[in-house]
């Protein structure tokens, strides 16, 4: 019999703990919100800090592994491979070949990306609407690799490209998503240093693996590895995927997506939207609609990138046209040089990350330019090995400062219900940067040799050129105004 106090209806509850403290191996964590009837709870309620930080980083790192088998598949394949075979198969015009053919593959990057990015933010599926995506394309990814390897003419050549490329932008597009998809604002400087650093292992990996296989005249043991590493990163991924799920709620749930007029789907911390925005790639053609901020990061990012890829694209016909190697020293170099790349990007990259969630993302991404038009001045002037490593030292360190902060403020901007169709977008910057930079590699550089009867003429105006484009992307960060910046330790961004 209940003497004092009223009936309790239900079963007994456990009460919470009053306090938590995050160096305790605790479960309980009383202000992480329980969900709602329906099962869902919202980013924005989400308290980080109240999950042991040992989860958080594995959690991150999870989510973010597909860059590394990405990121080795695509710099095994270019440039070490692609040079190989170009000038294998087209040997008087290898520049053009390899220019023109690069290019053609980033139009499908280019195209594929949004319109898969778009199927996938309106995919229902059992595995969810990213991972079915990542899958189909990273097997596609492998598949044609090896067409690649064993093409026996420029036209089988190009056609593994395009293939390859297709393969590779299905995976990404809705892999890409996932942090927007599943991690507050405070976590995405964090979680796009993670993704920058699994992309640098990738770079070195893949490099340096190709460009001795390569020299050696074994392409496909190089082939073999890449694929091995981009099928395990991608399983990694799905499960990682699926646990998160499993275990914290959506940002926003696709119950709500579903529920929600289409202007009504606008992110947190997103400014310039008002509520207007329009569904999918027809929202990106108004200008009016885009996010604050956007247009100058579009610039930034786009003409940043197009000098990175001609720097790093035509540097093996360099070493040999201009610095007078052989094609198996210039490869092994190549290799090596992609090493110093690699380290001087590892260096930069997390700290880079969380410095930009600290101070804001302009100031690290002007300093990321200044670093870059050091080492393009560098590379213009070697004609020796150590000159050579000391400019691609400075362009590794200038690109993963630059990766973590242009990243994270993308993700800081794009509506978080329809993240992938937003980040696909966001991703013709980066391709299309690209695009400008193999064109216009393929179309100047052996012209211009054949022109002026100089070998080095047609790398050096290029050169030239990508000292430009590093300049201008300096000046659109300064155009960025400061309220366009957004830090994740301000409320609501």
């Amino acid at each position: 019999m209940r003497m004092f106090g009223p009936k309790r209806s239900g079963p007994r509850q456990k009460p919470s703990p009053t306090s938590f403290n995050p160096g305790k191996a605790s479960h309980f964590s009383p202000k992480i919100p329980r969900p709602s009837p329906g099962g869902e709870v919202k980013c924005a309620d989400y308290d980080p800090t109240m999950i042991r930080s040992r989860t958080i980083w594995l959690r991150l790192a999870g989510l973010t592994l597909l860059a590394l088998g990405l990121g080795m598949a695509t710099n095994t394949l270019d440039p070490a491979l692609l040079s190989f075979k170009v000038a294998e198969l087209a040997p008087a015009n290898r520049n053009t070949a390899l220019g023109l053919i690069t290019a053609a593959g980033l139009l499908v990057a280019t195209l594929t990306q949004p319109i898969i990015g778009a199927l996938s933010d309106r995919t229902r599926a059992p595995l969810g609407r990213r991972i079915p995506y990542m899958i189909v394309g990273s097997l596609l990814a492998v598949a044609f690799l090896f067409v690649v390897a064993l093409a026996p003419t420029v036209g089988f050549l190009l056609l593994g490209v395009l293939a390859y490329q297709f393969g590779a932008n299905t995976a990404q597009a809705p892999w890409q998503a996932l942090l927007p998809d599943q991690l507050p604002a405070s976590l995405r400087g964090a979680a796009s240093g993670f993704k920058s650093l699994f992309e640098i292992l990738g770079f070195i990996l893949g490099r340096r693996i190709a460009g001795y296989m390569v020299a050696q005249g074994t392409p496909q043991a190089a082939i073999l590895s890449a694929s091995a590493v981009l099928i395990v990163t991608t399983a990694v991924t799905a499960l990682a995927a699926r646990y998160w799920r499993a275990n914290r709620i959506p940002a926003v749930s696709e119950k709500e997506i579903d529920s929600l007029p289409p202007g009504q789907i606008q992110s947190e911390g997103a400014p310039g939207m008002d509520g207007e925005a329009r569904p999918g790639i027809s929202a990106f053609l108004h200008r009016k609609n885009w996010p604050r901020g956007f247009g100058w990061w579009f610039v930034n990012r786009a003409l940043f990138w197009a000098a990175i890829i001609a720097l790093n694209l035509f540097v093996i016909f360099y070493m040999v046209d201009v610095v007078g190697m052989t094609f198996s020293e210039a490869s092994r170099l190549f290799g090596d040089l992609s090493v110093v790349l690699g380290v001087s990007l590892l260096v930069i990259t997390i700290p880079a990350g969380r410095l930009s969630d600290k101070f804001g993302r302009r100031p690290i991404l002007l300093a990321a330019c200044l670093v870059a038009v050091a080492g393009n001045l560098l590379i213009l002037g070697a004609r020796t090995r150590p000159v050579l490593i000391l400019g691609g030292g400075a362009l590794g360190l200038a690109t993963g400062i630059f990766l973590s902060a242009s990243w994270a403020l993308a993700t800081d901007l794009v509506p978080r219900g329809m993240a992938a169709v937003y980040l696909g977008i966001a991703n013709i910057a980066t391709a299309g940067g690209s695009f400008i930079a193999r064109l216009a590699g393929g179309a100047l550089i052996d012209p211009i040799n054949r022109l002026t009867g100089r070998q080095e003429a047609g790398y050096l105006t290029l050169y030239s050129l990508t000292l430009v484009a590093f300049v201008i992307a300096a000046f659109a960060v300064t155009r960025m105004e400061v309220g366009e910046e957004h830090r994740s330790t301000q409320p609501g961004v």
